[in-house]
């Protein structure tokens, strides 16, 4: 079952959710938007990702490169029925864009995290309840701590209920300690281990 979260409210249910000065808005799949997010987001994310556990270790490729293969290969997913795409913003100190309305494009807005998510649908043959797959959940350095992750969890928590699933599901790597520590703090659990061999 979807655990319950005492911070859910029903704004949790709109495109648009208030987070403590930061909005959580759906991710708009137009090429300005998603460049500006794998710029400011999923390069961040995964280069972080890198330096925290071997397995993530990115090519050499020059930034751009990178940019470029995530525009298409994000639009795809979030064309497919399920799939979403959130970020979180915010809009700067002394800017008067409402971080609401403006475009994700607007350079007064900053980009603080991300959230992606799919539908696992439970084939058949089986008994178990749909999962929401967290894809991806990063939140900027600057905003650690400030408990954007846990809103951004509960972003999660209402897509699965929206789309009828009844379970949430993540996968995290063994030694990427600080990711498993906040999961546990949410109620996430192992269910199954995924084993590699190197091939001789």
């Amino acid at each position: 079952m979807v655990a319950d979260y005492p911070h859910a409210t029903a704004a949790l249910l709109s495109d648009v959710d208030a987070v403590g000065g930061m909005e959580i808005r759906r991710l708009p799949t137009d090429e300005n938007a998603l460049r500006r997010y794998a710029t400011e987001l999923w390069l961040p994310y995964h280069r972080d990702l890198a330096a925290a556990v071997d397995a993530h270790a990115l090519t050499d490729w020059p930034d751009e490169r990178f940019v470029e293969r995530n525009v298409g290969f994000t639009r795809n997913q979030l064309e497919d029925d399920g799939n979403r795409g959130w970020v979180a913003v915010r809009a700067g100190d002394d800017a008067e864009t409402d971080p609401a309305t403006a475009s994700v494009t607007h350079p007064d807005l900053e980009l603080t995290g991300l959230l992606l998510t799919s539908v696992d649908e439970c084939p058949d043959p089986f008994d178990r309840p749909d999962r929401l797959v967290i894809g991806e959940i990063y939140v900027a350095e600057p905003y650690r701590g400030t408990g954007l992750a846990d809103r951004l969890m509960e972003r999660a928590t209402a897509d699965a209920r929206e789309q009828g699933c009844g379970e949430l599901r993540l996968d995290v790597d063994v030694d990427n300690g600080r990711a498993m520590a906040f999961y546990e703090t949410q109620g996430f659990e192992p269910y199954r281990k995924q084993l590699t061999r190197d091939v001789e």
